[in-house]
């Protein structure tokens, strides 16, 4: 995602936490706490004037996750085939990845996921994306809009190495040298 917690339009939180059947109550209690939000920017030459906050998610507090979560979710939830089993989406926070055995419908997928991000006022970042083909000798690069992505050998997704051959060598290396 490009810049995921700082860009979701905070009406696109209320009206997801409404989608969910969160009681009325309690989207008042969020809203509030970010009504008025305010930031300033500390220099070595002094403070800047306040400014106020009227999109994204407060970094640093434990509800920001679950409400990035939940805005995902209901943005997600009008996609066909997105959720079908085994879980070919895996989304924590906005690490997200997204699994097919086919390429096509993975583009597909991923364009229809796109749109539909779009629509709630959130990108993604084609600069970050990653994509993995496994057991292949030849695999294509996929377009996502306007942008290319091209394929690559291993990805890290939550801190576990995947390897296009499928092994788990590469994750074992990875994590005994970070011990």
């Amino acid at each position: 995602m490009q810049k995921a917690f700082d860009c979701v339009p905070r009406d696109v939180i209320w009206w997801a936490l409404r989608s969910k059947g969160v009681p009325e109550t309690y989207v008042d209690i969020i809203r509030d706490m970010y009504r008025d939000s305010a930031s300033v920017v500390r220099t070595a030459v002094g403070d800047t004037k306040p400014f106020l906050i009227t999109v994204g998610v407060h970094l640093g507090s434990v509800l920001s996750p679950f409400l990035f979560s939940v805005v995902l979710d209901v943005l997600s939830s009008n996609i066909r085939d997105l959720y079908e089993q085994p879980p070919w989406l895996l989304m924590y926070a906005d690490d997200i990845a997204l699994a097919d055995s086919d390429s096509r419908r993975l583009v597909r997928r991923v364009t229809a996921w796109k749109e539909s991000l779009e629509n709630g006022g959130l990108k993604i970042n084609a600069a970050k994306t990653e994509y993995l083909a496994c057991n292949t000798t030849n695999a294509a690069p996929v377009r996502i809009g306007e942008d290319t992505v091209e394929g690559t050998e291993q990805v890290r997704y939550l801190g576990t190495v995947l390897h296009e051959s499928g092994d788990v060598d590469c994750d074992v290396e990875s994590r005994i040298s970070a011990a």
